[in-house]
């Protein structure tokens, strides 16, 4: 049988992530959605408290909590303001997929890279003619010497306009249905890539959602222009 009894670690993480949604979020979470406003007061100070990133492991700078004890701070951030909270927990979708197949290089630059300041990583796979049939998306990456250009347009990207990096997916093997899609690690100033547009949304308006694009995406470094992160259990 699984026990769900909360360790008093746990109920005091839900405390504090309680206390920071009555006092930070609560108050001001009318305004912040009625003028669709980036909250990054808001974002620096649950980053300052630890209540960001809670799922990156301890070597890479993060507390390393268990599921259970994220999904607590999600709650309680959630009912201070669902958009707000959206916003603050997005980092955990964009860099689950880094810490499942990147490489130790890539995951000590770019996990390390949100525990060292209250930075921001949006994670891309809609788009305008693929949302949840994912295996008609249309972004490519092609290699090229040892750089991949990507070529694509992701749209409804969660803090897409405030991200320093991106999780991209793209076709490598468009033959190869969904088992030909791979995930890149893109930098925000990385060549090519652009924040076309910013959604006004009916709901949820203090959490940014984008439209991300690029001709061509590329890496300022020579050894890669978009840090390949393939793992088979994606495919």
């Amino acid at each position: 049988m699984v026990d769900f009894t909360l360790t008093d670690e746990q109920k005091d993480i839900r405390e504090l992530a309680h206390d920071f949604a009555t006092k930070e979020i609560r108050p001001v979470a009318w305004d912040y959605d009625k003028e669709a406003r980036w909250p990054q007061e808001i974002v620096d100070k649950a980053w300052e408290v630890g209540l960001m990133n809670n799922h990156i492991p301890e070597e890479y700078g993060g507390p390393g909590l268990d599921y259970l004890t994220g999904c607590l701070i999600e709650e309680e951030l959630g009912w201070g303001c669902s958009g707000i909270g959206t916003s603050l927990m997005c980092n955990g979708l964009a860099s689950a997929p880094v810490t499942l197949g990147g490489s130790e290089e890539v995951k000590k630059e770019y996990l390390g890279m949100l525990t060292e300041e209250p930075k921001l990583a949006s994670f891309c796979l809609t788009e305008p003619d693929a949302g949840s049939d994912v295996s008609g998306m249309k972004t490519t990456a092609v290699k090229k010497g040892d750089k991949y250009v990507i070529n694509g347009t992701k749209c409804f990207i969660t803090n897409g306009s405030h991200a320093s990096w991106y999780t991209v997916y793209a076709k490598t093997d468009k033959e190869a249905g969904h088992r030909g899609i791979s995930a890149f690690v893109v930098p925000r100033d990385a060549d090519g890539v652009t924040v076309d547009k910013k959604e006004d949304k009916l709901g949820q308006r203090a959490s940014d959602t984008a439209m991300i694009s690029s001709t061509t995406w590329r890496s300022p470094r020579a050894t890669s222009s978009a840090r390949r992160t393939t793992a088979s259990s994606w495919r």
